[in-house]
């Protein structure tokens, strides 16, 4: 029995050395053990036409909110869509498509289209066209009228009686192009 516990005391240390010579081989050696994926080669294409924003946005959020918190405040991304064209190996044209988030620059541009068609759809309002939050009951607010600029030299016509106020306590403002003041 004393022999047996000697020979696997002995056998211990010669399989912990097998082991690590093992994963050495394998570490340095690397081609002769590879897996599934590493054998599988991926290949990419030859790209025809790169990344090109093509105009679409989109807003994204973390919040998992549904209909109900859709008056909640919360933080957006913008998103903007870029596509490329990628030839295969085998000839043919592939579209690719993807979502990236937007650079400060582009989130100006939005913004800046956003504004220009609030305005040219009247959707602007200043604090002055809001209706007093003391009224009982609130007044409609007109569609602002285009304003017609005189050139300097010219004189505007003195207002008809149609162009007059309806009503003696609704203002009266009537633009006057001047000369150099």
């Amino acid at each position: 029995m004393p022999e047996l516990m000697t020979y696997a005391l002995a056998l211990v240390p010669l399989a912990i050395a097998g082991l690590l010579i093992w994963l050495y081989l394998r570490k340095v050696g690397g081609g002769a053990v590879e897996t599934k994926e590493e054998r599988r080669a991926v290949y990419q294409g030859v790209v025809k036409k790169d990344w090109v924003v093509t105009g679409r946005i989109d807003f994204a959020t973390q919040d998992e909110g549904g209909a109900a918190d859709a008056e909640t405040p919360a933080e957006f991304r913008l998103l903007v869509e870029e596509r490329r064209i990628v030839e295969s190996i085998a000839g043919n044209e592939n579209l690719e498509i993807q979502w990236r988030l937007a650079t400060l620059k582009e989130a100006k541009i939005v913004i800046a289209h956003y504004h220009k068609y609030l305005a040219e759809n009247a959707l602007l309002r200043s604090v002055a066209e809001e209706a007093p939050a003391t009224a009982a009951a609130p007044a409609p607010i007109a569609a602002p009228t285009p304003a017609v600029e005189a050139l300097p030299t010219q004189t505007p016509a003195p207002p008809t009686e149609a162009e007059t106020p309806a009503a003696p306590h609704e203002p009266h403002v009537r633009v006057v192009a001047g000369g150099n003041t």
